[in-house]
C-alpha cells in the first residue's frame, strides 16, 4: 500500500511540474477575454478581432486552449469567426497557424467552402536563453464553391528569430514581452514579400505586431487595447 501510494504521489507531482513548467501565451482562465485593434500606417484604425479563450484541457504533460476569434471592421460589423488551438508541452507553447488568418481577407470567402492547413508555431517561454532560428510557420487556405477552386493561398513565415526580452505599454496595461522578427512569403495570385516584428506576454498573447513591406517600410499595426479577466 504504501507502495502504490508513493508512486501515486510521485505521478501527481510530476504532472503538477509539467503543467506549472508551461508558460501559455494566451490566458489562463476559460472565459477570459481580450480585444486586438488593427491600425494603419497612419494610425487610423482598420478593424478589430474579439477572443475568447472556450476551453483548456489538461492531460499528463499537455495543457491544450481552444480561442475563438471574431474580426470586425469599422463599423463595428462582424467579418469572420475563427476558431484555433495552442498546445503547451513538454516546456514548449505552440499556436496553431490558424491564428493568422486575417478576418479582412476571409470575409470574402465566408458563403464558400474553406480549408485550411495549418502548421505549428512556436512562441518560446520569456525567460529562455535561446538566441537561434525558430522554426518556419507555414498556412495552406484553399477556397471553393461547388466543388470549383475558386483561389489558394500560401502563407510561409521564415527567418524567424527571438531579438529581446522587453516591456510594452498598451492602453490595456504595460506587459513584459518576448519580441520576435520574422519574414513573410505571401502568394495567392502574386507572390508577396515582407516581414513583422511581434510582442508576446506570457498569460496574456501577441501583445503588438508590426508588419512591413519588402523594402521594410510600415505597413500597418496591431495592438492590444483590452483584456477582461
Amino acid at each position: 500500500m504504501k507502495i502504490a501510494l508513493i508512486l501515486l504521489s510521485i505521478l501527481f507531482t510530476t504532472l503538477a511540474y509539467a503543467q506549472a513548467d508551461c508558460k501559455p501565451y494566451v490566458p489562463n482562465d476559460k472565459g477570459d477575454k481580450w480585444e486586438v485593434t488593427s491600425y494603419s500606417a497612419k494610425d487610423k484604425a482598420t478593424g478589430r478581432t474579439d477572443y475568447e479563450l472556450m476551453e483548456k484541457v489538461e492531460t499528463d504533460s499537455t495543457s491544450m486552449f481552444t480561442i475563438k476569434a471574431i474580426s470586425f471592421d469599422t463599423k463595428d460589423k462582424e467579418t469572420y469567426v475563427n476558431t484555433f488551438t495552442a498546445t503547451c508541452k513538454n516546456g514548449e507553447f505552440i499556436f496553431d497557424m490558424a491564428m493568422k488568418l486575417d478576418g479582412a481577407v476571409m470575409q470574402a470567402y465566408k458563403d464558400m467552402d474553406v480549408v485550411v492547413d495549418a502548421s505549428e508555431f512556436e512562441v518560446p517561454p520569456t525567460d529562455t536563453s535561446f538566441t537561434g532560428a525558430l522554426a518556419d510557420g507555414t498556412l495552406n487556405i484553399g477556397v471553393s464553391m461547388n466543388g470549383m477552386k475558386i483561389v489558394s493561398m500560401n502563407i510561409l513565415i521564415y527567418d524567424r528569430e527571438v531579438e529581446r526580452v522587453e516591456q510594452m505599454t498598451t492602453t490595456a496595461g504595460t506587459f513584459n514581452c518576448i519580441k520576435l522578427k520574422q519574414k513573410i512569403r505571401t502568394k495567392a495570385l502574386v507572390k508577396i514579400e515582407g516581414s513583422s516584428v511581434e510582442w508576446y506576454s506570457e498569460g496574456i498573447g501577441m501583445v503588438r505586431s508590426e508588419s512591413y513591406s519588402g523594402k521594410g517600410k510600415l505597413t500597418g499595426y496591431s495592438v492590444l487595447t483590452s483584456f477582461t479577466h
